[in-house]
């Protein structure tokens, strides 16, 4: 199998950063409510990384990802058109990386809040 071209490859990573970094920020919470230092706030914090990418990101990027199955499909039975779908891709991807990126920076502000509650809890 081919690889993943350039576009695809970073929208991957876009979305495989903000799961490892919910996945962090769930690890956090846990520990937190271990030990009993769980509060609305934190719990406000939890969803909001998990709507970034379970809700956010995901309609952020439906379009992507309309082309990038459509894409999928061209390039087994119309390479050439393959081609100009994936321009399309490429010509969009800018369009929304500021934003998938501001969501991937809130998740990291999130998580270094959560370790310093973590870390005060311990003492």
């Amino acid at each position: 199998m081919p690889e993943r071209p350039g576009p695809l490859l970073q929208l991957d990573r876009y979305f495989a950063a903000a799961t490892i970094a919910h996945e962090y920020i769930a690890d956090l919470h846990r520990e937190l409510v271990a030990l009993g230092e769980d509060d609305e706030q934190m719990r406000e914090a939890l969803g909001e990384s998990a709507a970034v990418v379970l809700e956010r990101m995901p309609a952020l990027t439906g379009e992507l990802r309309r082309l990038e199955r459509e894409w999928s499909e061209q390039r087994l039975v119309d390479p050439s058109r393959a081609e100009r779908t994936l321009g399309a891709i490429e010509a969009a991807l800018p369009e929304v990386e500021a934003e998938l990126a501001a969501l991937r920076t809130r998740q990291d502000d999130i998580a270094i809040e959560l370790r310093e509650r973590v870390k005060r809890a311990r003492g």
